[in-house]
């Protein structure tokens, strides 16, 4: 039996018109997927890898420590603080693992910060009360550098 041009145009634009529900039921999850979330973590990933193009970092630089003129006592004899090395020659207070002052190349001092006993730098143990000391922890500072100007959203410190 042959049915009509008119009634075959109907059918399928039945089947245009009124959807499946059920199939679109099943691939809603897709759709919120594939229209909201995956947008949403597409800008996310780009703004954290723009973040890490973009962001600032400072420059870190190792430097020897330096010695330091010792302070000048009220009677304008160098003070020397205890348990660091110092040149009393030279009125120079030396960084913590210093042993020879670097002028004239002299052994360095300590003072002994339990009874006030003076020792070489190069002697851990004080001869006075026994105490064992390690002097300084690290040969070295770290000194980080940055041309940027002050950090964002605050002014530099006077």
């Amino acid at each position: 039996m042959a049915t009509d041009p008119w009634t075959s145009f109907l059918d399928w634009l039945t089947t245009v018109i009124v959807p499946a529900w059920g199939e679109l039921i099943s691939r809603l999850p897709y759709v919120i997927v594939g229209t909201l979330v995956g947008p949403v973590l597409t800008i996310i990933v780009l703004m954290w890898g723009w973040h890490f193009i973009d962001r600032r970092r400072g420059k870190v630089v190792r430097v020897q420590a330096q010695p330091v003129a010792a302070r000048l006592g009220d009677d304008g004899l160098p003070v020397f603080p205890v348990n660091e090395p110092y040149c009393e020659e030279h009125a120079l207070v030396f960084p913590p693992r210093a042993k020879t002052c670097s002028v004239d190349g002299d052994p360095l001092e300590v003072t002994c910060p339990v009874d006030g006993t003076v020792r070489e730098a190069g002697v851990d143990t004080c001869s006075g009360c026994g105490t064992k000391f390690k002097l300084g922890a690290s040969s070295s500072a770290a000194v980080v550098l940055s041309s940027d100007g002050p950090p964002e959203g605050g002014a530099a410190i006077a």
